[in-house]
């Protein structure tokens, strides 16, 4: 006999189909396949037979139902390795087969796959779990959970399942082969939003697929989402994922930000180096790849963050794709200069977004008086945001732009004195993100602390929730044309 509990409950003889009748039946079945070769107690199984209470007859009942599924079971012609339901005190036990039951089945192979995913064996583990995940028909015990059955032991194997395909991804992953699991990966989130394992797995894919602001946004409705629902923050390595998509670390192209093949939960997600590149393969310690430590003299630093979002547009239609990138790059070419003549230390481009880092200087609070120098410079230039196209005057170009200001570490990954990329430690970088995903075209907003550092020279709308927008530049560099693009876009 075969027995299937990944999907409905199914139970097979010679590849016919075995009736089982009714719900007691079919239930203890299912609980003795859940525990198989285990014995379940009696206790438990009027328990999660009857949840609101076991009738006076209840035992009865499960005894009539132990001697249907032992004549069930003797039908035909009994093999030596046919399963056998057994009294055994406290309460039952059912003898059978591991090749027999799928759940046995899949534990066997995602046991093998994980610890061919801990050797770093990545296709052998993808065999293996792929293996696995084929036996899975549905919900495990779907007709079951279908009639009000609610048992913990149901509720863990669906996590334990979700478990395997995280791992399986991270074999994937590892392989380069983000392409191929990136709608799977997307399908399977929709549905468990919240486990942040799979999101940083999914960010991971969309950053390598050249998604770099649709792995920002994800990161942004996970933030949200543990905000509103469960009053949490992302994890700590969710986060410094965040950094590494903003900075564009290099360790991102070569290996997934994944944690290893055990995690204690689906908070973990850790960057670590390609195991096929040029830096050694890290430790784990306690079931994790730790992130590099810090070097022992980086101290937090005050600094300010500009985001800048530029969106082509046109007045006759859909601007074709020559025209976006030709705008887009001569934009970003503006932008950068900008970010250049008021002294921003570090200028990147990720997609459509421009940002640069303004590092203090002698004066506490000049890092924030000129990274709103160069913001306004570049919202000015971008008001009314009409730009020659390709083929005319046609196209519009505006700018989102965000300004956050606070401390930071800022990590170089360096080769004989080469900077090979950045990592940046700290919540300016969610803030400023945060910000810009509350920025409208023609729009310039601002943190609480950049406010108060330059209070003085701007004029501000507070809105709950979406920062500070700028509304007029009160400083004598201010003139009428700043004032008039600014009142536009507010």
């Amino acid at each position: 006999m075969k027995f299937e509990v990944l999907g409905g409950l199914n139970i097979t003889r010679a590849g016919e189909p075995v009736p089982l009748g009714g719900f007691v039946k079919r239930g203890l079945l299912s609980l003795l396949l859940l525990y198989s070769n285990r014995v379940v107690p009696t206790s438990h199984l009027l328990n999660a037979l009857w949840p609101s209470g076991a009738p006076a007859t209840a035992r009865k009942m499960l005894q009539n139902a132990v001697s249907d599924l032992r004549r069930t079971m003797n039908e035909g012609q009994p093999q030596a390795d046919e399963p056998i339901l057994l009294t055994h005190p406290p309460g039952y036990l059912l003898r059978v087969a591991a090749k027999d039951v799928d759940l046995s089945r899949f534990q066997q192979l995602a046991a093998t796959g994980r610890a061919s995913l801990a050797e770093g064996a990545h296709e052998p583990a993808r065999q293996a779990l792929r293996a696995a995940l084929s036996l899975p028909r549905g919900p495990i015990l779907s007709e079951l959970v279908e009639e009000g059955v609610v048992w913990p032991e149901i509720e863990a194997l669906e996590n334990f399942v979700l478990n395997v395909r995280e791992d399986c991804f991270e074999a994937e992953l590892a392989l380069g082969r983000h392409r191929a699991v990136l709608e799977e990966m997307e399908n399977l989130h929709m549905s468990h939003p919240s486990r942040e394992r799979l999101s940083g797995q999914l960010m991971v894919g969309l950053y390598r697929c050249g998604r770099q602001l649709d792995a920002l946004a994800l990161y942004q409705r996970i933030r949200s989402l543990l905000d509103d629902e469960f009053g949490l923050e992302p994890g700590h390595d969710l986060k410094a994922l965040q950094t590494a998509i903003i900075t564009q670390d290099p360790a991102l192209s070569l290996l997934p930000t994944i944690p290893s093949a055990h995690p204690s939960s689906s908070r973990d997600v850790l960057l670590h180096p390609s195991a096929g590149g040029s830096a050694p393969r890290q430790q784990r310690h306690d079931g994790v790849i730790p992130l590099p430590p810090l070097p022992a003299d980086r101290k937090p630093e005050l600094i300010s963050v500009v985001m800048v979002k530029v969106q082509v547009g046109s007045w006759d239609g859909e601007p074709t794709p020559e025209e976006t990138a030709e705008l887009t790059h001569s934009a970003s070419l503006r932008i950068h200069r900008e970010f250049e003549r008021n002294h921003g230390t570090i200028r990147m481009r990720m997609g459509g977004v421009s940002f640069s880092f303004f590092r203090g200087a002698d004066l506490p609070r000049d890092h924030a008086k000129r990274a709103m120098r160069a913001a306004m410079a570049i919202h000015r230039h971008f008001n009314p945001g009409i730009l020659p196209g390709a083929t005319g005057p046609r196209c519009t170009v505006s700018a989102r732009i965000a300004v956050a200001t606070g401390e930071a570490v800022l990590q170089y990954g360096t080769d004989g004195g080469a900077e090979l990329g950045m990592t940046v430690i700290g919540g300016v970088m969610d803030r400023c993100t945060q910000l810009l995903r509350f920025t409208s075209a023609g729009e310039l907003r601002v943190c609480r602390a950049t406010h108060q550092a330059t209070r003085s020279e701007y004029s501000v709308a507070h809105e709950p929730d979406s920062g500070w927008k700028v509304l007029t530049s009160l400083s004598a560099r201010g003139d009428a044309r700043v004032d008039d693009g600014l009142h536009e876009a507010g």
